[in-house]
């Protein structure tokens, strides 16, 4: 099926398709460069230095070293990457990709927890271009594996990464205050001085406002009733994309690099964030209809119904917790059946249950 024809599919058929791509993709590589199936891409991570070894390493690799599975090591660690590390290692570097001091992406001024790209991210970060390529990179790897992340990117990049044309309002989704002063002027008569076609931001390193024109001579000219749509445009334009046009090159390149435009446009903007982000809703009765025991454990062993049992009296967070131990991952990916726990973990849970039952006998 091609990608013409896998836009019309369903979302959880679209995952299937997608997931069949990034397979072809691997073996692809294996023809290329004739590596083995077990041939996995070896990072050597320092966890205190965790952002920096990882954006060293992705940049002496090749795309087809990304296409690759990839294990982790944590140096001084005694750990074995089944898994479970890869995961952490996700989770850890968006973190640190998305903290507000590295500068690179900013909260969303909305009630949702959502980021943007900062406008002033070469002044907080020299080399920021080459890092939104490595997030691209990162944000790539981990749809390649089907790993969810709270990369909360908001909804007009999601919009422009899925090749969708972003649109004025849009707007709202970066900055409510900035919509509802837009849609005043678009809907009520201009008197009076209202301000001109410039923009005023912060310089985050000297602290002083810089006036940034919407067009030649935009600080001379003023928002009258006869140019607010224009100006409306220009402004909209300017968040939107001429501010961080730059940055988002450089973000798309790393992103696609990994994964074809024709591919990920199969995606809306709404399915590529499921995807990327997965389901931050956890359903216990999804959960328990889409595990799989194996040995002696089933869905009506005593132990297991110890189990879901525990599970349902734990609140969200904990819950978010334990999922992470057991996956690597606080988020589901599209459904629970593509849900993938360490088999040790599991195991280890299972087994203290059943030593707690064997207790409550003597």
């Amino acid at each position: 099926m091609n990608p013409k024809q896998a836009m019309e599919l369903k979302t959880e058929d679209k995952r299937i398709w997608l997931n069949g791509q990034f397979t072809l993709a691997k073996k692809a590589v294996g023809r290329i460069i004739g590596f083995q199936r077990n041939d996995a891409l070896m990072l050597l991570i320092e966890r205190r230095n965790l952002l920096r070894d990882s954006f060293e390493q992705f940049k002496t690799r090749t795309d087809l070293d990304l296409r690759k599975d990839i294990k982790i090591h944590f140096i001084d660690e005694l750990c074995q990457d089944a898994g479970g590390l890869i995961r952490e290692w996700f989770t850890m570097l968006i973190k640190e990709l998305f903290k507000p001091k590295f500068g690179l992406f900013a909260r969303t001024k909305t009630g949702q927890v959502a980021y943007t790209i900062n406008i002033q991210s070469s002044k907080c970060c020299v080399n920021h271009l080459e890092y939104f390529f490595f997030c691209g990179q990162v944000l790539a790897k981990a749809l390649f594996e089907n790993i969810p992340l709270k990369a909360y990117l908001c909804r007009p990049l999601f919009r422009t990464l899925a090749g969708m044309k972003v649109e004025m309002e849009d707007l709202k989704y970066l900055d409510e205050e900035l919509w509802q002063t837009i849609e005043f002027i678009r809907e009520n008569k201009i008197e009076g001085d209202v301000g001109s076609f410039a923009v005023s931001q912060m310089d985050p390193v000297d602290k002083k406002p810089t006036i940034i024109e919407l067009k030649e001579n935009g600080s001379k000219t003023l928002i009258a009733e006869e140019n607010k749509h224009e100006f409306i445009k220009l402004f909209c334009k300017f968040y939107l994309k001429d501010s961080i046009e730059s940055q988002f090159e450089s973000l798309a390149e790393g992103f696609l690099s990994l994964i074809p435009k024709k591919v990920v446009q199969v995606l809306d903007a709404d399915e590529l964030e499921l995807f990327l982000c997965g389901d931050a809703k956890l359903s216990l009765e999804d959960w328990r209809a889409n595990t799989k025991y194996t040995g002696v454990y089933n869905d009506n062993h005593e132990v297991i119904k110890w189990f879901w049992e525990v599970l349902s009296q734990l609140s969200l967070y904990e819950l978010e917790r334990f999922l992470q131990f057991c996956t690597g991952s606080t988020h589901v990916p599209v459904s629970y059946t593509h849900l993938r726990a360490h088999e040790t973990s599991l195991h280890l849970v299972c087994r203290l249950l059943l030593e707690k039952k064997k207790k409550k006998k003597k």
